[in-house]
């Protein structure tokens, strides 16, 4: 447990929505803690789900089974709704959550990006919507079947009323705090920008993408450095490309995952924050890159 995690043993009501890679680690995880999960998702997986379950294989340890409630919509009030869905599929996922359900609810989105919370507000204002991020490798073989890969699973969370820190810890993951919500959702975003243009810029997993582009890490890092610098947060430089340098040589980031299956890719989400904090004449090796992805012909 995270020296700033609060134990937490009250059951609680939560909803997932989007049960994929991420949701379904999180519904899983959370579900064998004895909580009360709902997951929403499409009809196809919302039906996949209440027929079968939803099962998690752990690195290394036993499968977990578990069998949450399953909707193509929420239709009850739940006391804490986490959202892990794609920043490609936010808007339409919305519409599964009526605000009435989720009024005085603490929503907390584990989406990429910084961009999301002054929606997420404006669409529910009378809920409580809490910054965080996530940081793990994991894969959805197929609706209701998710494995986690990397062997960490770390959470970045801003203080709040819900004891968060202390539910996601009991679960497993490994947690902190941060008192400023910008710095959350910064200090993510300028590992996974580097990290996700390097290897869907090269289409090869990190280890060999470091060798065919060995600039590119410190230089797509230093760009997002300077962008969180010209919103107000300071980030160590060394430290995040030294996080790069040392991710897993098999580790694909979800967007090279998402570009090798031809399905939308997160860009705007993931480098549209440096390009439009910095410009692009300032952020060359981000936007020469964002340019090659495109330029492969992908969504």
């Amino acid at each position: 447990m995270s020296d700033n995690a609060e134990p937490s043993t009250r059951p609680r009501r939560i909803g997932v929505l989007g049960p994929g890679a991420i949701g379904g680690l999180l519904a899983a995880r959370l579900s064998a803690q004895g909580h009360h999960i709902t997951v929403v998702a499409t009809e196809r997986t919302a039906a996949v789900i209440a027929a079968s379950g939803l099962t998690l294989q752990l690195p290394g340890r036993d499968v977990i089974t578990t069998r949450p409630e399953a909707r193509a919509w929420l239709g009850g009030p739940v006391d804490i709704l986490l959202i892990a869905v794609k920043a490609t599929e936010l808007l339409s996922a919305l519409q599964r959550v009526p605000a009435a359900m989720v009024n005085g609810t603490t929503i907390v989105p584990f989406l990429n990006g910084v961009d999301h919370l002054p929606l997420l507000r404006a669409v529910y204002p009378g809920s409580d919507v809490v910054a965080a991020t996530i940081a793990v490798e994991a894969t959805r073989h197929r609706p209701g079947v998710i494995e986690q890969l990397s062997p960490f699973s770390d959470i970045v969370v801003a203080p709040n009323s819900a004891g968060l820190a202390g539910l996601l810890s009991d679960a497993g993951f490994a947690v902190r705090s941060e008192d400023d919500e910008n710095r959350v959702l910064w200090l993510k975003l300028a590992m996974l920008a580097p990290f996700a243009l390097l290897t869907t810029g090269t289409g090869l997993p990190a280890g060999l993408a470091r060798e065919k582009r060995p600039e590119w890490p410190t230089l797509l890092v230093a760009e997002a450095v300077a962008a969180a610098a010209k919103v107000g947060v300071d980030l160590d430089g060394e430290a995040a490309q030294t996080r790069l340098a040392q991710m897993p040589a098999t580790m694909q980031s979800s967007m090279l995952k998402d570009f090798l299956s031809n399905r939308p890719l997160e860009l705007d989400a993931i480098a549209g924050p440096i390009i439009r904090a910095l410009g692009a004449t300032q952020a060359p090796t981000t936007t020469a890159v964002v340019s090659e992805i495109l330029g492969a012909g992908q969504p």
